[in-house]
């Protein structure tokens, strides 16, 4: 097989990778993760009303890290075009353009498709590609600014950098660790070895990240992006979360195992010059992404811009492994190849057995994540940690449709996944965290980057109509407890203080839990475990549905009123007799003394308008000898008498004698 063919199979490879892993679970191609709807929604404010923000009147220069992806998705927003399918396409045009710049490092020998085959088979490649975010741009940006120094070629090498640095703040030090790198090649050289000048290829990024940060000082009073100011002003917890962070990704990636090949002949001070600088630069990429906490997306994504380089240091051991006069070292190096593609294709596969070969449980402990978990995510490694992306953003843009449709355009929402939410609800939407917007009380946001932690009672006080209170679906409804533990463990900056789980608990006691059903018929069954999710809504607003109880002799009859949109619902129909005991009534129209019995089960409740729906009618038996009949309506399957197992408020009637 030629160079050529080579790389057609690789580019096959890569476009059928990043189709297979990145789908919905009934096989279509997933959309965009929820991050990069930040930046579609500040790209459609910015063209469509000219306010560049995420809100009005808040800059949105720093709610989402990328200014240059804010522009490619503007371009959609300004033409009319499907916005998902555009920066889907870009990511994975840039991918394929990554693959080509890495054939070109070694163009001469066969040996010089091991980079490309090894990077099209990394599961954290294919999932950028389509994952709507900038992260494949940025990669090529940094692949091309690599490729084109080694060529001393200052222009493309400008233009690389350029993109890097637009496309994340992370670009900006990669251009200085680059220019580190050139400053000590030209004090080594001592003038003997005449290189082209490079150094108006390196003042050009610098002059753009100059031009952004002027601009950022005039709209926010701040010269660095949130993300480099916590790279300057780092504490252990960001650090630990990142060395943790790199370490699953050292074990879990399959690629990164083959850096230890280039590090040995590094140490042993062999290795060729582009394999050093290829090295440093791989090591100054995951320092920074170590001090900056990590990373938020599945598949490793903070690491694999550097991929390619990375994969160019490993190609250089390859190949002086291959030209050993040792005739072990050639099959050695063919082995561990084989070795990173297997390990790679592991990864991007859900656990399970291999054959008759039993699997699945080494695979599972394989994938076990050492790192802490964003709130409402398990963030497995590997396929199953982008498996559970896709289905969040699928749940989430579930959730923004429906608010989108149902709920008053002058009411805002709280919710800890802003993207999705934000972008098709069209509403104001408050981040917990201060990512899209500063945090009540503060001047600036968080990046987005590791696990930002904010005072969740501060944004709680700002009294929201309405709050997406989780993701995670179980059998039973959150409680008010449930939820107030969750959110201080998961969000809030001070995670270790009981009082803050008691503050978060007392603001929710304004809020009524709301069990939501999925009314989209494009919704693909099964995003939503049960067919619906919750939402936490002002008590204030007086939208609950409100019960009827009449009695006419011994005859029961339930009617409810409901003006707001739909939600489900359980009817608890319960008398007490003389002597205290409690009858509920079952759908037959039998009561019985068995606890936990609701009259109707998976109500739809529907706007009523004024007109009053009868719900039950039922008849009190003769025998028994009722004092008091009491009807309310509660969420479905929930259990106890915690704060938000009921709906509406308990509506009682006296039976005369």
């Amino acid at each position: 097989m030629n160079r050529t063919t080579a790389l057609i199979v690789a580019l096959a490879i890569l476009l059928g990778h990043a189709l297979a892993i990145h789908k919905t679970g009934s096989n279509e191609i997933a959309p965009p993760f929820d991050t990069a709807y930040v930046a579609f929604r500040v790209a459609r404010n910015f063209v469509h009303t000219g306010v560049f923000a995420w809100e009005q009147g808040v800059s949105g220069l720093d709610s989402y890290p990328s200014l240059l992806w804010i522009a490619v998705a503007a371009i959609p927003e300004r033409l009319y075009l499907p916005v998902n399918q555009f920066c889907q396409a870009v990511g994975m045009l840039s991918a394929f353009a990554s693959v080509l710049v890495l054939s070109s490092f070694s163009p001469k020998r066969l040996s010089g498709v091991i980079a490309p085959l090894l990077f099209v088979v990394c599961g954290g490649v294919a999932s950028a590609a389509l994952s709507g975010t900038e992260t494949a741009l940025l990669g090529l940006g940094v692949a091309y600014a690599f490729l084109s120094y080694e060529r001393e070629r200052p222009k493309s090498m400008a233009l690389g950098l350029v993109i890097a640095t637009l496309a994340r703040p992370q670009g900006l030090v990669f251009s200085l660790a680059l220019l580190a790198i050139e400053i000590v090649r030209r004090i080594a050289s001592g003038g003997s070895a005449p290189r082209r000048s490079m150094w108006l290829a390196f003042a050009t990024p610098l002059a753009a990240a100059m031009c952004v940060a002027l601009v950022r000082f005039a709209s926010t009073g701040e010269m660095f992006s949130p993300w480099m100011a916590q790279l300057v002003n780092f504490g252990p917890r960001v650090r630990r979360e990142g060395l943790e962070y790199l370490l699953d990704y050292l074990i879990a990636s399959g690629n990164a195992t083959l850096f230890v090949f280039p590090l040995y002949y590094l140490l042993r001070g062999v290795l060729s010059g582009l394999g050093i600088r290829a090295c440093i630069l791989t090591l100054a990429w995951a320092a920074v992404v170590a001090q900056g906490g990590g990373g938020a997306l599945p598949f490793f994504e903070a690491m694999t811009p550097i991929t390619a380089v990375m994969l160019v240091a490993v190609q250089e051991a390859m190949q002086l492994a291959l030209d050993s006069k040792r005739r072990v070292w050639p099959q050695v190096t063919w082995a561990l190849f084989l070795l990173g593609l297997g390990l790679s294709a592991a990864a991007s596969k859900f656990p399970g057995d291999l054959g008759p070969l039993r699997l699945e449980a080494g695979h599972r402990a394989w994938m076990e994540p050492r790192t802490l978990a964003r709130f409402g995510y398990e963030e497995k490694n590997g396929r199953m940690g982008l498996s559970e992306e896709i289905l969040a953003t699928e749940r989430l843009r579930e959730i923004g449709l429906f608010l989108r449709s149902n709920i008053d355009p002058g009411f805002s929402v709280l919710s800890p996944w802003p993207g999705a939410i934000g972008y098709l609800s069209r509403l104001r939407v408050v981040d917990p965290l201060g990512r899209t917007t500063p945090s009540p009380g503060e001047t600036r946001t968080r990046p987005w980057e590791g696990l930002p932690r904010a005072d969740v009672a501060k944004a709680l006080a700002e009294r929201p109509e309405y709050i997406v209170p989780t993701i995670r679906f179980g059998e039973t409804p959150p409680s008010a407890q449930d939820i107030a533990a969750e959110w201080a463990k998961s969000l809030d900056n001070e995670p270790h203080r009981p009082q803050r789980s008691l503050g978060i608990r007392s603001q929710l006691v304004d809020y009524e839990l709301i069990a939501v059903p999925v009314t989209n018929p494009y919704a693909r069954v099964g995003v939503f475990p049960h067919g619906h999710f919750y939402l936490m809504r002002r008590r204030d607003l007086q939208l609950a549905p409100r019960l009827n109880v009449e009695l006419d002799g011994r005859q029961i009859h339930v009617d409810v009123t409901h003006r707001s949109h739909e939600q489900l619902a359980e009817l608890r129909v319960e008398v007490r007799d003389r002597q205290g005991s409690l009858w509920f009534l079952r759908p037959t129209g039998e009561f019985v003394r068995a606890p936990e019995v609701s009259a109707r089960t998976h109500l739809l409740l529907y706007p009523t308008g004024e007109r009053h729906i009868t719900l039950i009618r039922a008849h009190l038996p003769d025998e028994l000898d009722a004092v008091e009949v009491r009807a309310q309506l509660r969420n479905p399957g929930a259990v106890g008498d915690s704060l938000f197992s009921d709906i509406s408020e308990p509506v009682s009637v006296i039976v005369s004698r």
